[in-house]
């Protein structure tokens, strides 16, 4: 896929002996006028063709409205905090640090790193830390910490958008029909957001309800062996967060262990972390020099567009990436014993090795991206490819087309040089007749020029189109 555009260039080549030949020689005013509509014909329904199928190609494969949404609200449903999902004290979805906006990682990926204990779990942070608090302060705390952070519920983007009833899936009676099709379009998007943001607000809220009831349900059942073993017990929540570490990036207080950067081994959370990525494709930066023209995104070439990996938030180094030492002196929820089960050992109040000690930090040193114990910020965000591939095809695409419209305007102009000098003279005199028969012929190089671009178009859509088989 990445060398599509090279393959373009070489069989463009190819065909240019072929194309240059067409219009050369003497042609008459009827032929030339004939066969520049053909091609103006020819290459706009290429061009429209090419409008029409763009994104069913490749492995874009246009899905319809329903399925773009069921995948959305899939994506969604992954991030909601569930009290029953645990590891080793923390959760497998966001407290809520950052916007939903934000939350745009492959959730499943995030989710098997942290129940294969490769990545930290998210952990419900505190907004302070005291070394001095008792026991029973410290659990008293913990307690009241609620499942999920409040979510504003009525931004600003979202003011005046109907939802309407969110338990039905469609809502095409809240678009107003009497505006164009693309507003339609534009509107239902707005429309859609607003209620995915309701629908994320009321998910929350309902484990969050079940999380407080069955809190509520285990303090008045006299019989521990009854309670909901789901729920941490007192022992698990004072060990995890009896010491407290600061993440430098959010400010706030998790338990220990920490992820920790590969490169210059500082503590990140795994709320930050996911928040790490590349930056959008764009093209290498270049010294601009004043006294040559700007080259415009458009004239230059797709393949050169480039997706640097992310930096380290710390020292810069490039391609992010971090490690997890699981902690030895508990393993609970998920691949491990109930949370509520948990009883801490009798030396916890005295000296635990539960990797957790602030002032050693991690027992490795620097890794390189490629080693087996790190995640990367690359590796929670796999289709970064995709969208590099995507961005290049979307680049090609709209030069090919700017260059078809010149041409194009070229040809119908009738202020344009070529025109002006067919027009000015009533006869030709010897020495302008010979003259004609030395110049190129202006007109034929511009036919010669759409028939290249539509040549190019062309093997642009079978390159499209043999590259979606091979993904199929």
């Amino acid at each position: 896929m990445g060398n599509t555009f090279a393959k373009l260039d070489e069989n463009e080549n190819a065909f240019k002996g072929r194309s240059t030949s067409v219009g050369s020689g003497t042609m008459r005013p009827n032929n030339i006028a004939e066969r520049r509509r053909g091609v103006s014909m020819g290459l706009s329904n290429n061009v429209r063709s090419r409008a029409n199928s763009t994104g069913s190609q490749l492995m874009y494969k246009k899905k319809s409205t329903r399925e773009r949404d069921l995948i959305k609200e899939s994506f969604a449903k992954q991030l909601v905090v569930r009290y029953d999902e645990s590891v080793d004290g923390g959760y497998l979805a966001p407290h809520g640090c950052y916007t939903f906006e934000k939350l745009d990682y492959d959730p499943s990926l995030v989710r098997s790193l942290i129940t294969a204990r490769k990545l930290a779990p998210f952990y419900i942070p505190l907004q302070d830390f005291d070394e001095s608090w008792t026991r029973d302060e410290l659990i008293k705390i913990v307690d009241g910490l609620p499942l999920h952070a409040a979510v504003n519920e009525n931004p600003e983007e979202f003011e005046d958008i109907p939802i309407g009833n969110l338990k039905r899936q469609n809502f095409d009676e809240l678009i107003d029909k009497s505006l164009s099709k693309k507003e339609q379009r534009k509107q239902r998007s707005k429309i859609f957001k607003a209620r995915l943001h309701r629908k994320r607000i009321m998910w929350q809220e309902q484990e969050n309800v079940a999380f407080l009831e069955q809190k509520l349900e285990s303090k008045r059942e006299p019989n521990p062996s009854k309670r909901n073993l789901a729920l941490p017990s007192p022992d698990l929540n004072h060990t995890i967060y009896k010491k407290g570490i600061e993440c430098p990036i959010c400010f706030l207080y998790y338990p220990e262990p920490l992820n920790y950067s590969r490169c210059c081994l500082q503590p990140i959370c795994t709320e930050c972390f996911v928040q790490i990525k590349r930056g959008d494709p764009h093209f290498p930066h270049e010294e601009v020099d004043p006294t040559k023209p700007v080259t415009s995104d458009d004239e230059k070439d797709p393949n050169l567009l480039i997706s640097e990996p992310a930096s380290c938030a710390y020292c810069a180094t490039p391609n992010f990436g971090i490690t997890y030492q699981p902690p030895t002196n508990r393993k609970t929820g998920i691949g491990g014993m109930p949370p509520g089960s948990y009883k801490a050992p009798r030396d916890d109040e005295i000296n635990v090795n539960d990797g957790s000690d602030s002032e050693e930090g991690p027992r490795t040193p620097s890794k390189s991206p490629e080693d087996p114990e790190v995640v990367t910020s690359d590796m929670i965000r796999p289709d970064w490819k995709a969208k590099l591939d995507k961005e290049r095809l979307r680049l090609a695409r709209r030069s090919a087309n700017a260059t078809a419209i010149h041409v194009s305007n070229q040809l119908v102009d009738p202020d344009h040089p070529s025109r002006r000098d067919s027009n000015t003279d009533s006869g030709p005199t010897p020495t302008t007749a010979r003259s004609q028969r030395l110049v190129p012929n202006p007109m034929g190089e511009l036919e010669n020029q759409m028939v290249e671009q539509a040549i190019r178009l062309s093997l642009v859509d079978e390159e499209e189109r043999k590259s979606s088989q091979r993904h199929r």
